[in-house]
């Protein structure tokens, strides 16, 4: 147990004194990668908010049914009912005609004057159902077997559009992973060549080690620290910025992005699992970073 303890002191010790003797190229690397984990940082942030975003736009989907006005209400209760048997469907609200006038005034407030005419008995605006599905998959083969039913004139929930809004938000959460792995691949390199500079300046010292019977691992493990101390220094502008950096903005916008339809995902704790994921980003690839280069060296120097 001493001895470990021995050792991971020797180690902590050199690695210190390595980024106090290289204090500059130790920055210059922690500044890399503090911007590559800024970038990774936005673009999680942006791919954690469209998940929310189609979340809420999934979970507002319903599917709108114009009822023929000709139908009775037994024939109402019977398509209510039959609705609520197919599969996914989770909830059926019947609306009448003048609910359904009562929204129309409503949405277009600016205008709804232009309604009035269509109060009382003789209102054209017809009964409808709003259908609720458990999942947003669902709602289009949903919305076409409605359509079917005797006495539907039309079912609608915003047709490829929404479908077409949902499958961008899926292609830009995917293309941000990928720029991800990509970035935290440049990270590792950037600090990897950190470590070969460090290398190459103390390759004399590494060479007396190797002469008096110091296995490559001793000669690794303090560079292999070095290089995890660098990410975590590099980590700390980047978990400022996207702790407090993002507060701010969600304090800016009030919590919804363009509309109630777009809402932010909520600060915490959002932001505090991406700031443990960008330490844990600058650690492993400093750590691998090191271990790479130093081993390359080591095999050559052998």
């Amino acid at each position: 147990m001493k001895k470990i303890y021995r050792h991971v002191k020797f180690y902590i010790k050199t690695s210190l004194k390595s980024i106090r003797r290289h204090i500059g190229m130790t920055l210059s690397a922690a500044m890399a990668v503090s911007i590559t984990l800024i970038l990774i940082s936005m673009f999680m942030l942006i791919g954690d908010n469209l998940k929310t975003f189609t979340y809420h736009i999934e979970k507002q989907l319903t599917i709108r049914v114009s009822i023929d006005n000709v139908a009775t209400q037994k024939e109402k209760e019977a398509l209510m009912a039959d609705i609520k048997k197919m599969d996914g469907v989770k909830k059926v609200t019947f609306s009448s005609g003048k609910k359904e006038l009562e929204e129309y005034k409503k949405e277009y407030k600016d205008s709804n004057h232009l309604f009035d005419m269509y109060d009382g008995k003789s209102s054209p605006i017809r009964d409808a159902l709003i259908v609720d599905m458990e999942n947003a998959n669902q709602i289009d083969a949903a919305c076409k077997e409605i359509s079917t039913k005797k006495n539907v004139i039309s079912a609608d929930y915003g047709g490829d559009h929404t479908d077409e809004m949902i499958s961008v938000f899926a292609s830009i959460r995917s293309g941000s992973m990928i720029f991800i792995v990509f970035l935290v691949l440049i990270a590792a390199l950037l600090i990897g060549n950190k470590i070969k500079m460090s290398i190459y300046t103390r390759r004399e010292e590494i060479a007396v080690m190797r002469n008096v019977g110091a296995s490559n691992w001793f000669i690794k493990a303090p560079m292999m620290l070095e290089g995890m101390l660098i990410g975590f220094f590099g980590s700390i502008i980047p978990v400022v910025l996207t702790i407090f950096g993002y507060q701010y903005l969600y304090q800016v916008f009030h919590g919804v992005f363009l509309s109630d339809m777009f809402q932010l995902q909520a600060v915490y704790p959002m932001t505090i699992q991406i700031s443990l994921i960008l330490i844990g980003i600058g650690m492993v690839v400093g750590l691998v970073g090191s271990f790479l280069s130093t081993t390359k060296y080591l095999r050559w120097k052998r």
